[in-house]
């Protein structure tokens, strides 16, 4: 009998102190994030954005969904909104079906929703891809006190056993890791031929029937103009993405594009990788999104399609001369 007192005497205090540690660090943000060391690292923000929105809904009338791009858009610099930042990495526009239907089935009925479109969200799949409808987030005492998975994500977090480059701070924005690189961006010369497909705005039409009320603004997140070269025009995309990005136009109210080629996207000192630009870079955005009429970025749906492929491809030839190279064309 002593020896069982004794066993669960042990049992109680390892759950407690495991408890303990995990509401302390909250590598799932069920709570107020990591109250140890004030940084919060992105273990897997699909769950732990789940768990801090739905926590503080009654904050927010606005929603942003994106990739791991967005994730360092400050969404307080939306002034219009009160605003969430739900973006994830690796997030695709099939997913952003999922998770919006989910916030719907859960009552939420955001004002305006802000959605970060990638070009690439117009390259022709060999297959569509599939994601499983999202489901409830395990209740915070079940994750924190009876799991070793969220345990080993506290200790690591603890120990800085991580090699992110975004990662959050106490308040849960989006910052960059100390050890982020430079970037040295240069020119590819061999790069694949790939297909593109417009009818994929279909999920982005998607968007829109689940929250028909909503005011809905698109925009393509800044990348390089060495990106933008390498990955969309070598690879012969470009043009029938721009057409893409243009449709688009017939079914959100706004659509901003950040990726034709200017001041901010052709120097190498406010991006890590030419893909994800400083959290600063995005102060321009959301000012951009919000009706200033600064020279960042175009805003797509008063344009026809011609002069929007235009006033890009100007651009683009502007960068590349430039840089010493042919121009480009459609």
């Amino acid at each position: 009998m002593k020896y069982l007192k004794t066993y669960f005497a042990v049992v109680l205090t390892l759950l407690f102190a495991i408890g303990l540690l995990n509401i302390l660090v909250d590598p799932l943000w069920y709570l107020k994030g990591n109250q140890i060391t004030g940084i919060n690292p992105p273990w897997n923000e699909r769950i732990a954005k789940t768990n801090l929105f739905l926590n503080h809904k009654q904050l927010y009338d606005c929603l942003l969904i994106g990739t791991s791009r967005s994730t360092l858009f400050d969404t307080d610099l939306l002034e219009q909104n009160r605003c969430f930042n739900y973006s994830f990495s690796g997030g695709k526009i099939e997913e952003y079906v999922t998770y919006l239907t989910y916030l719907r089935n859960q009552g939420i009925l955001p004002e305006k929703i802000y959605v970060e479109i990638e070009l690439s969200s117009f390259n022709r799949r060999a297959e569509p891809r599939i994601f499983d409808p999202v489901s409830d987030t395990l209740p915070a005492y079940r994750a924190y006190f009876f799991s070793g998975n969220v345990l080993q994500l506290s200790i690591r977090t603890l120990i800085q056993a991580y090699e992110f480059s975004r990662l959050y701070d106490q308040n849960f924005r989006g910052i960059l890791s100390d050890s982020v690189p430079d970037f040295e961006p240069e020119f590819s010369s061999d790069a694949e031929q790939r297909e593109c497909d417009p009818n994929r705005i279909e999920f982005l039409t998607k968007l829109r029937q689940i929250f028909p009320e909503a005011t809905f603004v698109g925009f393509v997140a800044p990348l390089s103009g060495w990106y933008v070269f390498n990955d969309s025009y070598a690879s012969g995309l470009l043009g029938c993405q721009l057409a893409g990005i243009h449709q688009l136009a017939s079914v959100f109210d706004q659509v901003y594009d950040f990726t034709v080629p200017s001041a901010i996207t052709t120097r190498t000192d406010n991006t890590y990788d030419g893909n994800h630009y400083y959290p600063r870079v995005y102060r321009q955005v959301a000012k951009r999104l919000e009706g200033d009429s600064s020279n960042f970025g175009i805003q797509v749906d008063p344009l026809s399609l011609s002069d929007y492929q235009t006033l890009y491809l100007n651009q683009l030839n502007r960068f590349l001369a430039r840089e010493n190279q042919p121009p480009a064309k459609f």
